[in-house]
């Protein structure tokens, strides 16, 4: 277990109140972003990222950055789908920790208006066993690179992440059961109530066609009738979808 490789205990506490804090977070993309404001505050990193992984886990399909200015976002372009360095850990899915960028034989280099970056550490965050998405952070401020002991806490941090990613992917189970509970629940109470009542409603039309057979009104009670009838049937449609 990487925590078992923290000895200082102010860093310890730190990461169990930021663990702690992960699990408060049961709205996911709340979690994430918070995941990786705890990952920058721990570390001293002045950017942070989170990329998520494809069903394949092939390469990025989303990718949450803090950090950067909006305007900078912008100006920067298309975000990174896990090419370069990005991409060795979806290749390889263990931390790495490089000096600098620049050193690592898969760097690309970056796209014109990114900020410069020199220190790098990444992590993989894993959901029951497999991977979810990669924790990157760059430029330890005050530092040349991440340390050990940043590794070791990114490491701890992000096997809770994968807990806390599970246990809001639950909560939003169970929130889409509820809904899909209540609108079963709406459908039949709308069916049982208004189909019933337009049904009788028909009746009554019927009924009356007949005692008015003789004043001339059937043909308008009929179209009514038909009417009602066509009413019914989209109601039902409208209930069932």
């Amino acid at each position: 277990m990487p925590y078992r490789a923290i000895e200082d205990p102010a860093k310890l506490r730190r990461l169990l109140e930021a663990t702690l804090l992960l699990e408060v977070d049961l709205e996911l993309p709340t979690l994430l972003r918070h995941l990786i404001d705890e990952a920058r505050s721990m570390t001293g990193a002045r950017y942070g990222a989170l990329g998520i992984l494809n069903d394949e886990r092939t390469s990025l399909v989303e990718f949450i950055t803090v950090g950067l200015e909006p305007d900078e976002e912008e100006k920067i372009g298309a975000r990174p789908t896990g090419k370069g360095v990005l991409g060795v850990l979806i290749t390889d899915p263990r931390p790495l920790r490089l000096a600098s960028l620049d050193s690592h034989p898969n760097s690309f280099g970056f796209p014109p208006n990114h900020p410069p970056m020199t220190s790098f550490l990444g992590v993989p965050i894993k959901v029951r066993g497999e991977v979810y998405g990669n924790l990157y952070l760059t430029d330890k401020t005050g530092w040349s690179e991440f340390t050990r002991d940043d590794e070791s806490l990114v490491e701890a941090l992000a096997l809770a992440a994968g807990i806390a990613v599970e246990n809001a992917r639950l909560h939003q189970k169970v929130q889409d059961v509820a809904v899909y509970e209540d609108r079963d629940r709406l459908a039949r109470d709308l069916h049982d109530t208004v189909i019933q009542r337009l049904f009788a409603l028909g009746l009554s039309l019927q009924s009356m066609a007949v005692a008015a057979a003789s004043s001339g009104m059937t043909e308008r009670l009929d179209a009514a009738i038909s009417d009602l009838d066509d009413t019914i049937r989209q109601v039902r449609s409208t209930i069932y979808e």
